[in-house]
């Protein structure tokens, strides 16, 4: 969700240089000067060289906000609207890519465009699914897939434009109101977070207003609320 660093913003977002798959469909990675390193080469605790490995990306706090509304009466009908949008800031996309699975994991979708023959590299930037025996000749496949999901390519906009809520109600007519003695009575449709006006391609899907923060982290709801109004 971003980290303070001294001279950046608050929540700055750093990512690790992709530098695309290698043959066995393994993420590599580029240093500032160009040189291309793979997972092995990486020392997390290195803080002499942070800047030759992270690439700063921007803010994760907005730079700005706000949003439009409206309200259109008809007669007996009323229709309201709110949009709301953020801009200008930078989400990272979900850790989906693992270097193990198991039986308790939700896989990514994104895994159906994987690395799988020698090759694919050229068409693709998403890892292989490690075999067993791979795993376990190999001490730093861990790192190289977490740092996969922390590198450039795992990155996006967070701009967005959303149909934050809209309302359509009907008052009913006066004259059906005084024949049962009801002095008012409306029927409405209210949605709440309906769809996405406009967000980055690159989040595939993705809510750009979710950020994973452990198992029972949810995006924001779609509701759709119908109401019947009487007063007597």
């Amino acid at each position: 969700n971003g980290a303070a660093v001294l001279g950046g913003p608050r929540r700055g977002l750093f990512s690790l240089r992709f530098a695309g798959l290698d043959g066995r469909g393994l993420p590599t990675f580029e240093k500032r000067d160009g040189e291309i390193i793979n997972a092995a080469d990486l020392d997390f605790q290195d803080r002499d060289s942070f800047s030759d490995i992270l690439q700063y990306e921007g803010s994760t706090e907005p730079r700005g906000a706000g949003g439009l509304t409206n309200t259109v009466k008809y007669k007996n009908l009323s229709f309201s609207f709110l949009l709301s949008y953020k801009l200008d800031y930078k989400v990272r996309l979900k850790e989906g890519i693992n270097y193990r699975y198991n039986d308790f994991i939700a896989l990514n979708g994104d895994i159906a465009n994987r690395w799988v023959v020698p090759g694919d590299e050229d068409i693709t930037n998403i890892p292989v699914i490690l075999d067993q025996n791979t795993i376990a000749t190999s001490n730093s496949l861990d790192v190289a897939y977490s740092a996969y999901n922390n590198s450039t390519i795992r990155v996006a906009n967070g701009d967005y434009v959303r149909l934050k809520n809209v309302r359509l109600s009907y008052s009913l007519p006066r004259r059906i109101l005084d024949k049962y003695g009801i002095s008012n009575a409306s029927i409405g449709v209210e949605g709440q977070n309906l769809f996405l006006v406009y967000s980055d391609k690159a989040l595939n899907g993705q809510d750009p207003e979710f950020f994973g923060s452990g198992g029972v982290s949810l995006p924001q709801p779609q509701i759709v609320t119908f109401t019947l109004n009487v007063g007597f």
